[in-house]
């Protein structure tokens, strides 16, 4: 009862609930009963009107306070409301039912409260739960019908209009519109999408109109994957909810033993019952829980999607950044700038061999190499036994040929990326490419190091000129090309991968991400992947974001440590005046809230925090 705040995947509107009613309706049961104190009444001997009254409010608010502590001890497990129930009991016991009847409605009301209160810290989360429609218009039998959403299936036909909200993960069939993608990525400007394009349930067309192939629904949607991830997050433990697990479990026992001391120190039974119900640990409790959802929901508004709030504190205490290159500190968009057959070989004849093979793979370097095939007009052939290599290349077979694409070393002096094409063991030529710095990185660079970040680094398969010229351009001083997935890891573990994030494209980064401290995903192109591999995901794609999500990180911890201080100083305090006999059980039941709610709003100011300037 009094500690069910901390289940912090419950969405109410606490004032329309019906505990809400329930605690009106016991606590307007109280200036009645002191109202017809003066009539003197009684029932049967001994009880009143006036007790029988204060008693049935004691059973509305006080009852379920005892039965939750009851549930509690039969699962051997901490609960706050066990020191509560003794004391209302204690009172019951010594007749001072106009103090069981304050204190039990004072102690749910506050409840109630920091449930208010708290449930503003995960509004962005809740946001996201509620962004997805209930039904959407699909294509049958050649009309539209509307149909619930989890109806719809792979390949269902969706027409969605200027202001509706897409209800799948689909690609666009035709049409052209304007989709608002803010929800996912926190990008407030449309992105337009054209037949071919990707769209995402929750993302909203804000102009135009387009007919919409389904890819995926429901849970296995983008929005749906975050969900779940966000749910799972908000339970995910910190170090400092740790700590607070750690002591919990003997808090409890110290504050019976407190009020067991000073009663029999004073005799004062009213003094014990005030001990006990000030010294119950509710906002200990709330400390780290709440702090962390808080944190959680402001980076999703901010589109950072943040798997558990202990990734948010490895930030805060992270002095490494490693950064992978291409697609995360350049655009993930390389061009084609020349291609170099070899003799008996042409161009076309290169270039044809490598799109089709390349067709199969989704890194960078080939959609490079298919988009300048298509913008050549050479078609794009069918290959097969298809295999990849990891951080070496690809290979298949086309018309009968074998075709193979790695990494050249040929020109170590060229400031471009470089791949060999072989076909049937000879090397036919090589194909050079560039992709250029993202226009934030070397602004973004300069914001994590203003943060506190000690060392960062670049990590790469590339060749060393490409590498040495980009690391340079943004402005990262240590720099590692020609590194092969297994030799990521070796980079990583000299570096020490305690207290270090590593940042990624999420493709083909997947073992360097899980290695590190935290792993940070660039975007959600890569959906499925990033999702699965990373512990943070940039939805928005931008690298600007790190500084912010650095300074979030610190937040959050600090506010933590404070909220855990402040929580053992107020009930130090409260405990020592309760047994000097300064608070009464009434006014130890205010101060006990007004402690509770005020660890609650500095977790939730959280959501408040500014991102700054963006670079």
């Amino acid at each position: 009862m009094i500690g069910r705040y901390a289940k912090l995947n419950v969405y109410q509107e606490i004032f329309k609930s019906d505990d809400f009613f329930k605690l009106a309706a016991g606590a307007a049961l109280i200036p009645v009963a002191l109202m017809i104190q003066s009539f003197d009444i009684s029932i049967v001997s001994r009880l009143s009107l006036t007790d029988f009254i204060l008693l049935v409010s004691i059973a509305v608010n006080g009852f379920p306070i005892i039965i939750e502590a009851v549930k509690g001890l039969a699962a051997r497990e901490v609960n706050v409301d066990e020191l509560v129930s003794i004391a209302i009991i204690a009172c019951l016991l010594n007749g001072n039912y106009l103090e069981a009847a304050v204190v039990a409605s004072i102690m749910v009301f506050g409840a109630l409260v920091e449930e208010a209160v708290s449930d503003s810290a995960r509004d962005a989360i809740r946001k996201l739960v509620e962004i997805t429609p209930q039904t959407a218009m699909v294509e049958r039998g050649g009309r539209e019908v509307e149909v619930p959403v989890d109806q719809i299936r792979v390949g269902d036909i969706l027409p969605v209009r200027e202001g509706q909200v897409i209800a799948v993960d689909g690609e666009v069939l035709d049409g052209r519109a304007a989709v608002q993608e803010a929800s996912l990525t926190g990008e407030p400007v449309p992105v337009k999408k054209e037949t071919g394009d990707k769209v995402y349930a929750g993302t909203v067309v804000a102009e135009g109109f387009i007919r919409i192939q389904t890819l995926k629904v429901g849970e296995d949607a983008t929005i749906g994957k975050i969900i779940n991830m966000v749910k799972a997050a908000e339970q995910s433990k910190i170090r400092g909810t740790k700590i607070v697990d750690r002591y919990a479990a003997w808090f409890t026992p110290v504050i019976l033993g407190a009020a067991l001391i000073t009663f029999f120190i004073t005799g004062d039974i009213t003094r014990a019952i005030t001990v006990l119900i000030v010294g119950c640990p509710c906002s200990f409790l709330l400390a780290g829980p709440v702090t962390t959802v808080a944190a959680i929901g402001r980076a999703a508004r901010a589109g950072i999607l943040v798997k558990g709030g202990q990734y948010l504190e490895n930030v805060a205490r992270a002095k490494v950044f490693c950064f992978d290159k291409t697609g995360t500190i350049t655009t993930g968009h390389p061009v084609v700038t020349e291609i170099l057959p070899s003799e008996g070989f042409g161009q076309a004849e290169v270039l044809e061999a490598a799109a089709a093979v390349e067709n199969k793979s989704l890194h960078p370097l080939a959609l490079a190499i298919v988009e300048k095939a298509s913008t050549e007009g050479i078609a794009i052939r069918e290959a097969g036994d298809i295999h990849s290599l990891p951080g070496q290349g690809i290979k298949g077979r086309v018309n009968g040929k074998q075709v193979e694409i790695e990494t050249s070393n040929a020109r170590p002096d060229s400031e471009f990326t470089t791949v060999d094409v072989h076909i049937n063991g000879q090397k036919a030529g090589m194909i050079c490419l560039e992709d250029r710095p993202r226009p934030e990185a070397a602004a973004s660079i300069r914001g994590i190091s203003a943060e506190g970040i000690k060392r960062v680094a670049m990590i790469s398969g590339d060749r060393e000129k490409p590498v040495e010229k980009i690391a340079g351009s943004v402005g990262i001083p240590t720099w590692f090309s020609g590194q092969r997935p297994g030799d990521k890891l070796e980079r990583l573990a000299e570096m020490g991968k305690e207290n270090m994030v590593y940042v990624g494209d999420g493709v083909n980064d997947a073992p360097a991400l899980k290695a590190s401290d935290t792993g940070i995903a660039m975007g959600f192109k890569g959906a499925d992947v990033a999702l699965e591999t990373a512990d943070i995901v940039l939805m928005n794609d931008t690298l600007s974001q790190l500084p912010f999500l650095i300074r979030l990180s610190k937040t959050m911890a600090g506010i933590i440590k404070i909220n855990i201080a402040l929580s053992f100083l107020i009930n130090f305090l409260a405990v020592g005046a309760g047994a000097l006999g300064w608070l009464t059980p009434v006014m130890g039941a205010v101060t006990h809230n007004i402690g509770s709610i005020l660890v609650v709003a500095l977790a939730a100011s959280i959501r408040f925090k500014g991102e700054g300037e963006q670079v």
